[in-house]
């Protein structure tokens, strides 16, 4: 108990310094507000790629904040749960969740003076609602999957504990809604000469968020039904009944598994090498592929 609070006050004071520094940046370099009457010039390349950096840079502190909040952890997880997947996957889940929730305690950039709040500038939604299917969807089959490992007579018989699993969905996917809400009501270039490239970098980073959010959910649901399935085979092997239906439920929930966790994944490299080159693609005004 005392090594898993002294973990906790590392990470506090980890997301306190990530934040005071990001928050001594923020005032040092504010925006100035035009003098009246004067006319506001094209923003340089050189003036663009300083505020596409430093927006870039709170996206760098929260995945700082999760691989720390991950590599504290996960000892401890996996001596509290005794299953080393399990263990890895409620890390995970809470290292994500902990790198948005940071993102989004971020302070942003002060706004120059007569400047309309994000939200305020534009009536279109940066994302189109179908964008939530997917995220959504995923919620969904891992919660139903969850509950039918906990009622199924079959599941029961393997004792496997689905619930912190659940939770930790549950509890990334609101911090991913407060994420999106942030970047969604946030200006992440608040210079009123960049309003265009401002929008632009928002929409781009509100599509990965939510492309990160469905990888990461699939893969959860894909790495719980794959070590569900493997429990129940195991749990046949020992019965020795192979004439029931039990092994092949694990053999289909393996494989299954496998490849919505390979799904999940294979988002996570795409949102990965988005986020990436997001400048670059922001700056040509390609558009970024939503989540389908």
């Amino acid at each position: 108990m005392t090594k898993l609070i002294a973990l906790l006050a590392v990470l506090a004071a980890v997301a306190w310094g990530i934040t005071a520094t990001a928050s001594w940046i923020t005032k040092k370099k504010a925006p100035r507000a035009l003098a009246p009457g004067r006319t506001p010039s094209a923003p340089s390349q050189g003036e663009e790629d300083k505020a596409m950096l430093g927006a870039q840079m709170r996206m760098v502190g929260g995945l700082i904040f999760a691989a720390v909040m991950f590599a504290a952890l996960l000892r401890v997880s996996i001596g509290l749960v005794a299953n080393a997947g399990i263990a890895t996957a409620l890390t995970t889940g809470l290292a994500a969740s902990g790198g948005l929730l940071l993102y989004s305690a971020l302070p942003a950039k002060q706004q120059p003076a007569k400047q309309q709040p994000a939200s305020a500038q534009e009536s279109m939604p940066l994302v189109p609602a179908r964008s939530f299917i997917l995220p959504g969807a995923a919620l969904l089959a891992f919660l139903a999957f969850v509950a039918a490992t906990a009622l199924a007579p079959a599941f029961v018989a393997i004792h496997l504990d689905g619930v912190p699993l659940a939770a930790v969905a549950v509890l990334f996917s609101g911090a991913s809604a407060l994420a999106l809400h942030r970047i969604m009501t946030t200006l992440s270039l608040p210079d009123p000469r960049m309003a265009s490239l401002d929008r632009s970098w928002r929409r781009s980073t509100a599509g990965n968020l939510l492309q990160f959010t469905s990888g990461v959910l699939l893969a959860g649901l894909g790495s719980t039904a794959i070590m569900t399935g493997l429990a129940l085979l195991e749990a046949s092997a020992l019965l020795k009944a192979t004439a029931q239906p039990v092994p092949y439920l694990g053999q289909a929930c393996v494989a299954g598994g496998a490849a919505v966790a390979v799904s999940g994944v294979v988002l996570l490299v795409l949102a990965a090498k988005r986020t990436l080159s997001i400048r670059a693609a922001v700056r040509k005004g390609a558009p970024v592929p939503i989540t389908a």
